[in-house]
Formats: C-alpha cells, structure tokens, sequence
C-alpha cells in the first residue's frame, strides 16, 4: 500500500502553459508530510496511508468554500512587491472574470484559509480541505508566480480537477503512455464518474486546467494528442479562464 502510494509522488510540473516551463522532478524535502499527484494537487500523507482509491476529491468530492469566498494570506516576506501584486491582481482576474462568485479576501479571523508560500514546486490542496487552521498552496519563488500558474493553481483550491482527468476524455483526447516518462503514468488516470462530476459541460481542452501536450513526456513527443480539429499546443496554452472554464466554475457555486 505505501509503495502504491509513493509511485504516486510527483513533485511538480508547469502543466497548464504560461511563461515558464517546468517539466521537473523536484523532491519536496521540505514536506514530507505531503502526497503530491498529477504533479501539482496535494494530499495530507497520513489521510492516504489508509486507502487506496479515491486518491482524488475533484468537484463531487471537494468541499466548496462558504459562499465562493476563500480567505487567504500571502507570506510577504518570500516575495517581492511586485510578485505580490502578480498574485493579487491573478485573483482579482478570478473574480472579475466570475462576476464576483468567486472572491479572494485576506484573513482576518476566518476559521480556516489558504497560505500562499514560496515552497517547492507549484502546487495546491482541491477544493477546501480544513475545517480550521491553514491550507498551503506553494508558488515556488522564482518559477511559479505568473498568472497562467496562479490562477491553475486558485482553481485547484476552489475545488476543480485538471480537464484531461475527465471521465469522457479520451473521446477528445489520445494519451500517448509510450512518450510518458517511467512512472508518471498514473498522472494521466481518469475520474470515475462517481469521483468527478462534469457538471453537464462540454470538455474544454483550451481550459486552463488542461495539461500541456507534452506534459512528463520522456522524450519530446506529445503525451496528448487532440482527437477534436485543433492545434495541439493549444492544450495548456490559457493565461485566464476560458469560457467553459467560468461556466463550471459559477455553475459549482451556483453562481449561473
């Protein structure tokens, strides 16, 4: 059971586009008390030991913040003013995009809140995953401050999966496990239908959500490949919510 669970161990990797392109392995020393899957959604170590499936609370399973409002703090002091302002204005790009269903308001006495910290790696929890205390999202600092990065891993703290780990995916998509680095396959799992509501929307495979196309990939051929008539590096490619993106994310919160 904890081999299965380490095989899982994937540190990070900048899978959803933007200015960086971080397709590394970085061992994360500095909390080992995390499990970290699909390369940037991370799990309390103690709660899986446990279990074997689900590893994964996306949508149907991930707890919603109380009225779409997500209180934070941002560790100051491990970034500049300017990254500072990266962070903010990537929320407020959230919130103007969602009309406001969504919002991000700094800690004051909130019972529970996100830590936005320069870690290791660009990673978050899915969806609210405390009842009291922190819950850490990791902008490593330099490398993961961008807002394509930002608000990929916002999302994951507002409670949603990456796209291509969709129960319908592979009719839009072909994994391509032969280009797939030696043991990072099971970054490229699916949802059952009973882990991952869709929410009645269409695949979006320009989401921000999306990995890139050559996500983990050993050798620098496609690990996806779209079935649907469009350019494969559009896969990963979003710098802000699509469409479809703001959709579910209102239609979660009900919000639409």
């Amino acid at each position: 059971m904890h081999a299965y669970i380490f095989l899982l161990l994937a540190c990070y990797a900048a899978v959803h586009g933007g200015p960086v392109n971080l397709f590394m392995d970085v061992t994360i020393d500095d909390r080992p008390d995390l499990v970290i899957v699909e390369g940037d959604i991370a799990f309390d170590a103690t709660s899986l030991i446990p279990q074997l499936v689900p590893l994964r609370n996306a949508y149907i399973k991930a707890s919603k913040w109380t009225s779409g409002i997500l209180p934070y703090l941002i560790e100051s002091s491990q970034f500049s003013a300017a990254q500072i302002t990266t962070i903010t204005n990537a929320m407020r790009k959230i919130e103007q995009q969602t009309n406001n269903c969504i919002r991000f308001v700094q800690r004051t006495n909130q019972p529970t809140w996100i830590r936005i910290y320069a870690g290791t790696g660009c990673w978050s929890y899915m969806g609210r995953t405390k009842t009291s205390g922190s819950q850490d999202l990791s902008l490593q600092n330099p490398g993961c401050v961008s807002q394509s990065i930002i608000i990929h891993e916002l999302l994951h703290a507002v409670g949603f999966a990456h796209e291509q780990t969709r129960s319908d995916r592979d009719t839009y998509v072909t994994i391509n496990y032969n280009n797939i680095q030696a043991g990072k396959e099971s970054n490229f799992q699916r949802y059952l239908t009973s882990e991952a509501s869709t929410l009645n929307k269409a695949y979006d495979i320009t989401s921000i959500m999306h990995y890139k196309w050559n996500a983990f990939s050993k050798n620098g051929q496609p690990t996806i490949t779209p079935k649907v008539n469009v350019t494969q590096t559009v896969m990963g490619s979003a710098v802000q919510m699509t469409d479809l993106d703001i959709e579910k994310v209102k239609t979660y919160y009900a919000c639409a």
